[in-house]
C-alpha cells in the first residue's frame, strides 16, 4: 500500500511539472468518455434499466417471429380467451389495447389517452392503486362494466386531487364510469403509445367493453408473468404447441412460417429504437479508441523526452516491473481526471440529446444519470486507462541504459520501434474516422433523398389541428357535417385562408386507418386492407394532392346520394393493371361506392411506397366507422393560407371553440412540422453521426499533427544536414507531406475495408441511397485527404524553416 501512494504522489507531481500535456491529455479523453457517457445514459434508460415493477424479468409480451424479426403480436378476444388455455406457465395472463376518450368535467373537455384492459392486468404488472382498487373479474366479462381506474396526473389535473373520488362519476365519451381506483404518480407501463408517441396514458377501463368492437377487439396486446422455476426450454416448448394450434385454427393470422413466442416485455418497449442505440453506441465507441490513440501518441512522445530520466532510475537501482507500474498510475490517473471532466461534459451534454431525440423515444423519464451510469464512467475510465497506458509504459521501459546514457538529453530518441507504434496508431484513428464519416454521409445522403421525395402532397403553408367529437352531441353523420361546416366557415373568413377541409382517420406521414375493401365486378375479389381517410370536399385542395382524373367531392354527395370514392394512383397500378380506375365499383366497409377520382399517391411513411388508399365524403361516412377510427386518430383541420400558417394557430382554435367548446382540440402543427416529425428519428442518427465523424476527424487531425511534429523534432539535425547539402525548402515539404499522406493512404484503404464491412448495420436506416455510394465513398477520402494534409503541412513548414547552422549545433 505504501508503494502504491508513493506511485501516486510521484504521478501527480510529474502531470502537475507539465500542465500543458496534462491538459491536452485529460480534456482528449474527457471528450470521448463524456460522449460514451451520454449515450450509454440514454441506452441504459431505453433498453436496460429494469422496469419499476416486481421482478420485471418475469414480465412477458405475446411475440411474433418471422424470417429472424420478432415484432409485438395482436389477437382477437377470441384468440386471447383461446391463448388464455395455455396458460399453465404463467401466474396471469392479460391483454390490453390503445383508444383515446373524450373526458368531460363541468363545461371543459380533454381528450385523454386511455387503456382497456383485463382484469388481471394490474397483477400482470404487480401494481396496486393508491386509492381504491383494481378490476374485478366479474367487472370484465359479458360487455363489460363502466368503471375507471385514473392515473395519479389525471386526478390531480382535474380532480385536483380529490381522496373522495372513489365512487364518483366521470363522463368518457359522453358515458358516465365509476371510479373505483387511482394508480401511484409516474405510473405508466409504456412511456409511449404507438399511435400516439408521447403521450402517457391516464384512464384504464375493462377490457370486456370494446373486446366485441370492430377494430377494438382485434388489436389486443398480451402480456403475462411467468410462474417461478419455469425454464426458456419449459416456455418455448409450450409455444411451439400454441403456435400449431393458432396455425389450424388462425391459418390466416399464424401462417406456416409465423412463430408464436412471449419475450422479455421489457425487451419489447425499445425494440424499434435498439438497432439505432446499438450503432451510435458503436460509433461512440468508435470516437473514445481515437482518444485513447491520441493519448497514447502524447504519453510514447513524452516517454521518448524521459528516456534519460527512465536510465538513471534503471542504474539507480530500480526495477522495470516497479517503473512499469509507475508510468501505468500516471495514465491511470490522466483517465480517471478525464473520466470526472467528462461525467461533468455527459451532464451537461445530455440535456441538449435529449431534445434532439425523436418524441418517440420510449422511457424518457427513465433517461439520467445515476449509479449505473457513474459506474460506466468509472470502468470505462479504468479501461481507457488500460487501453492507452500499457503500450506506452512497456516502451518507456525497454530503454536501452548504455545506449540512453551515452545520448545527450535532446538525442535521445525512441528508436524505429517506437516510432512505428506511433505511426499505427495514427493509421487506425484514420480508419475508424472514415468508418464514422462515411455512416454520417449515407445518413446525410438518406435525409437529403427523404426530403426531397415527393410525399404526394404539397407540405407549405398548411397549418393542421386535431380534435375529437366521440362523446359530443353529435350523434349523427348530418349532424357531424353541420359542425364541420361551421368549423370551416369561420375559417374561410380568416385573412390569408385560400382552403380549409377535414380529414378523419389520419394525416399523410402519420399512422392511419384502414379498412375492408372488395373490387366489386363479374368475378369479385376477396377483401383487401387499404388506407381509409374520410374528408370533406375541400380537403384536397386544402392539403395539395394533384387530382388526375375524374372530379374531387362535392356538396351534392351527401347521405341521400350515391356513394362515391376517391382511390389514389397506386389503387389503380395494384388492381386494375394500371388502368382508369374511374367508373370502377368497389365495396367500402361493405357499401358499393363507384369511383368517381383519382388522385395522386400520398405517402404514410416517405421511406415506403404509398399505399393503396380510398377516400370518402365525410357525409357519406358511417357513424360507427367514424366513433370507431377515432378511438385511435384524431380528426383533423386542414388550412391552407398564404402566408405562415403558424400564425393562424390561435384564430384556428378560437374558431373551434366558437363552434362548439365542449369539443376538444389537440395539436397545432404545420405540415412542414409534420413532415420533419416523420423524419425525426433519421434526423436524430444522422446529426449524431455527423458529430462523432467530425470529433473523430479533429482528434485524427490532431493525431497525425503530433506524429509529424515528434518526427520533425527528432529529425532537426537530418535536416539541417540535408539542407546544408543544398536541399530546398519545397523539397523537405514535398518529403514531409510524403510521409504523412503515406499514413494516411494506408488509413484510407484500411477504413474503406472496415466501411465495406460495418456499414451494414446502418442497411435498414438508409433510403434511396447504395451502401457502396462511390459518391459518398469519393468525397469522404478526399476530405480526410484535405484535413490530414492541413494537419500536416503546419509542422512541415516548420521543417523547412530548420536553419542548418542551428541544427547541426542541435546537442
Amino acid at each position: 500500500m505504501g508503494t502504491l501512494w508513493q506511485d501516486l504522489r510521484y504521478a501527480f507531481r510529474m502531470l502537475a511539472k507539465n500542465p500543458g500535456f496534462t491538459g491536452v491529455a485529460v480534456l482528449t479523453l474527457a471528450l470521448g468518455i463524456g460522449a460514451n457517457t451520454a449515450i450509454f445514459t440514454v441506452v441504459y434508460g431505453v433498453l436496460l434499466r429494469p422496469l419499476p415493477f416486481p421482478e420485471p424479468d418475469r414480465i412477458l409480451q405475446l411475440a411474433e417471429s418471422y424470417q429472424a424479426q420478432s415484432d409485438e403480436m395482436s389477437v382477437t378476444w377470441n384468440q386471447l380467451e383461446r391463448l388464455r388455455e395455455y396458460g399453465q406457465l404463467f401466474e396471469r395472463t392479460a391483454g390490453y389495447t390503445d383508444v383515446g376518450f373524450n373526458l368531460a368535467t363541468g363545461n371543459e373537455a380533454e381528450h385523454v389517452r386511455g387503456v382497456p384492459a383485463s382484469a388481471e392486468y394490474f397483477q400482470v404488472l404487480g401494481v396496486h392503486p393508491e386509492l381504491g382498487r383494481d378490476f374485478l373479474p366479474e367487472e370484465d366479462r359479458g360487455d363489460g362494466q363502466r368503471v375507471a381506474i385514473l392515473s395519479h396526473s389525471l386526478w390531480m389535473r382535474r380532480l385536483g386531487g380529490d381522496s373522495g373520488v372513489l365512487g364518483h362519476k366521470v363522463l368518457l365519451n359522453g358515458d358516465a364510469y365509476t371510479v373505483i381506483g387511482v394508480l401511484p404518480a409516474g405510473f405508466d407501463p409504456r412511456a409511449n403509445s404507438d399511435l400516439n408517441p408521447g403521450v402517457r396514458a391516464d384512464v384504464w377501463v375493462p377490457l370486456a367493453l370494446v373486446a366485441k368492437t370492430a377494430g377494438s377487439g382485434e388489436n389486443i396486446s398480451v402480456i403475462a408473468r411467468l410462474k417461478p422455476g419455469v425454464t426458456s426450454e419449459q416456455l418455448q416448448s409450450q409455444m411451439d404447441i400454441v403456435t400449431r394450434d393458432f396455425r389450424g385454427r388462425y391459418p390466416n393470422v399464424v401462417g406456416q412460417q409465423l412463430v408464436m413466442s412471449f419475450r422479455p416485455y421489457q425487451a419489447m418497449i425499445g425494440a424499434g429504437m435498439r438497432p439505432f442505440l446499438l450503432v451510435l453506441l458503436g460509433a461512440i465507441g468508435f470516437v473514445l479508441l481515437i482518444a485513447c490513440a491520441n493519448v497514447a501518441n502524447l504519453l510514447l512522445a513524452r516517454g521518448s523526452s524521459r528516456g534519460r530520466e527512465i536510465a538513471v532510475r534503471v542504474a539507480m537501482g530500480a526495477s522495470r516491473v516497479r517503473l512499469f507500474r509507475q508510468l501505468l498510475t500516471e495514465g491511470m490517473l490522466i483517465a480517471l481526471a478525464g473520466g470526472a471532466v467528462g461525467l461533468a461534459v455527459a451532464g451537461l451534454g445530455l440535456g441538449s440529446l435529449l431534445a434532439m431525440a425523436p418524441s418517440n423515444l420510449p422511457r424518457l423519464s427513465d433517461i439520467r444519470l445515476d449509479g449505473w451510469v457513474f459506474a460506466f464512467t468509472f470502468l470505462i475510465s479504468i479501461l481507457t486507462g488500460a487501453v492507452f497506458g500499457i503500450a506506452p509504459a512497456l516502451c518507456a521501459t525497454k530503454t536501452s541504459l548504455s545506449e540512453t546514457l551515452k545520448e545527450g538529453e535532446g538525442r535521445a530518441s525512441a528508436g524505429a520501434g517506437h516510432a512505428r507504434l506511433r505511426q499505427g496508431l495514427v493509421i487506425g484513428e484514420f480508419a475508424l474516422s472514415l468508418v464514422l464519416l462515411t455512416g454520417a454521409g449515407l445518413m446525410i445522403a438518406t435525409f437529403a433523398k427523404l426530403m426531397n421525395t415527393n410525399p404526394g402532397f404539397d407540405s407549405h403553408h398548411v397549418l393542421t389541428m386535431q380534435f375529437w367529437m366521440t362523446g359530443s352531441k353529435y350523434n349523427s353523420t348530418p349532424e357531424i357535417m353541420r359542425f364541420y361546416r361551421a368549423v370551416e366557415q369561420r375559417i374561410e373568413t380568416l385573412p390569408g385562408v385560400t382552403a380549409a377541409g377535414v380529414v378523419a382517420a389520419g394525416l399523410p406521414l402519420e399512422r392511419g386507418g384502414n379498412n375492408g375493401v372488395r373490387i366489386a365486378g363479374p368475378k369479385e375479389s376477396e377483401w383487401i386492407s387499404m388506407d381509409y381517410r374520410e374528408i370533406t370536399p375541400d380537403y384536397l385542395q386544402a392539403i395539395g394532392t394533384p387530382l388526375k382524373q375524374g372530379r374531387g367531392f362535392t356538396e351534392s354527395d351527401s347521405e341521400a346520394s350515391n356513394p362515391v370514392v376517391i382511390v389514389n394512383e397506386a389503387v389503380a397500378r395494384k388492381y386494375f393493371q394500371g388502368q382508369s380506375s374511374l367508373g370502377k365499383y368497389l365495396y367500402v366497409g361493405g357499401v358499393l361506392c363507384e369511383v368517381v377520382g383519382v388522385v395522386g399517391d400520398v405517402k404514410s411513411y416517405l421511406d415506403q411506397p404509398a399505399e393503396p388508399t380510398t377516400f370518402i365524403p365525410a357525409a357519406q361516412a358511417k357513424l360507427g366507422t367514424s366513433k370507431l377510427f377515432e378511438g385511435w386518430f384524431p380528426r383533423s383541420i386542414v388550412v391552407r393560407s398564404m402566408g405562415d400558417p403558424l400564425i393562424l394557430s390561435q384564430a384556428l382554435r378560437e374558431a373551434l371553440a366558437a363552434a362548439d367548446p365542449l369539443v376538444p382540440t389537440g395539436a397545432v402543427r404545420s405540415m412542414d412540422q409534420v413532415l420533419t416529425h416523420s423524419l425525426a428519428l433519421r434526423s436524430f442518427m444522422m446529426m449524431l453521426l455527423s458529430i462523432f465523424g467530425g470529433l473523430a476527424l479533429v482528434l485524427a487531425s490532431v493525431g497525425i499533427y503530433g506524429v509529424i511534429s515528434v518526427a520533425v523534432s527528432q529529425r532537426t539535425r537530418e535536416i539541417g544536414v540535408r539542407m546544408a547539402l543544398g536541399a530546398r525548402p519545397a523539397d523537405v515539404l514535398r518529403m514531409i507531406l510524403t510521409e504523412g499522406l503515406k499514413l494516411v493512404a494506408v488509413g484510407v484503404v484500411l477504413g474503406v475495408a472496415a466501411a465495406l464491412m460495418l456499414t451494414r448495420l446502418l442497411e435498414g436506416m438508409v433510403y434511396g441511397v447504395s451502401m457502396r455510394d462511390p459518391l459518398i465513398f469519393v468525397l469522404v477520402n478526399l476530405l480526410m485527404v484535405a484535413v490530414s494534409l492541413a494537419a500536416c503541412y503546419v509542422p512541415a513548414r516548420r521543417a523547412t524553416r530548420v536553419d542548418p547552422i542551428t541544427a547541426l549545433r542541435y546537442e
